[in-house]
């Protein structure tokens, strides 16, 4: 992950006046990357992996799903076609990486995972760990920027200051604002009966916020919030919350230690609060730590 990392601020910090697209030019590349190689994936490869997760996730945003459906379900079959041929390869040719690990796996009464299980399994791990990375980690660079004396205060440890400055980011804008859960019993909450086979839309920005100072940005503030609900709860919740973790850690550190100031270059452009809310631009100006 810091690999990845160090190339992109690399190219980054070297842009006339340290202006950059901080979407594109760190937050869409780097989960690709650390995807491509989690799953044995050729690194060449993770562009086409972003594009796919990027419309494979639309299928949840409603507006995008009706307009767009027949994009939608072109890219999920060119992305069966390409897992297909990554678990062949793998089979053939196992490594140090999530699907030969899968592939190698046994249920406790000895049956290995069918092909269809394994394909699914891995089909949500890709799409579960770009996009969704990819916008809090912009959101997170975001918000450090509009609280300038807290990027300052993240510069003065950014090893012990990272995981607080992401736990901050992941509670108060979780990237999945909105998340649909059907009942299979009825439920009474707050007076108010629920009944079985309700569709209830979960709101991960409110309940993060339901506590002291809730609407406060404040990485440095100590909060006894529990767990949020960015990450879901129960049988659902995100297979990949410790590894989302380590990369917004991991990302969060470098950048702090390599940049001095960060600020704002132009007014961000935010992507719709269905499915998963992101940023399609965010221009920012970045001051190289001096040697």
């Amino acid at each position: 992950m810091r690999g990845f990392m160090e190339e992109l601020l690399d190219a980054a910090l070297a842009q006339p006046d340290g202006a950059i697209d901080f979407v594109s030019a760190v937050a869409k590349p780097y989960p690709s990357l650390v995807i491509a190689t989690v799953l044995g994936a050729p690194l060449e490869d993770a562009p086409r992996l972003h594009e796919w997760s990027n419309w494979v996730q639309r299928q949840f945003d409603a507006p995008t799903l009706m307009a767009e459906r027949p994009r939608i379900e072109r890219n999920v079959v060119e992305l069966y076609d390409y897992l297909d041929e990554l678990l062949a390869a793998r089979r053939d040719d196992p490594g140090d990486d999530l699907i030969s690990q899968l592939l190698a796996a046994r249920a406790e009464d000895g049956d290995r995972l069918s092909d269809v299980e394994l394909v699914n399994l891995v089909l949500d791990v890709l799409i579960g760990g770009i996009d969704t990375t990819q916008s809090q980690l912009a959101h997170a660079l975001r918000l450090l920027a509009e609280h300038p004396e807290q990027w300052a205060w993240l510069r003065e440890d950014p090893a012990a200051r990272a995981p607080a400055a992401v736990e901050e980011a992941l509670r108060y804008e979780p990237i999945t604002p909105f998340t649909a859960r059907i009942l299979i019993e009825d439920v009474e909450y707050r007076d108010v009966l629920l009944p079985r086979d309700t569709v209830l839309l979960i709101c991960a920005h409110s309940a993060n916020r339901e506590l002291p100072d809730g609407d406060a940005f404040d990485i440095a503030a100590s909060r006894d919030t529990g767990r949020p609900l960015t990450f879901g709860a129960g049988i659902h919740y995100c297979l990949g919350a410790n590894l989302a973790r380590a990369e917004l850690q991991e990302g969060l550190r470098l950048i702090a230690e390599r940049v001095e100031t960060l600020a704002l270059d132009g007014e961000p452009v935010f992507e719709g609060v269905q499915g998963v809310y992101g940023l399609r631009e965010l221009p920012l100006r970045l001051t190289p730590v001096t040697p």
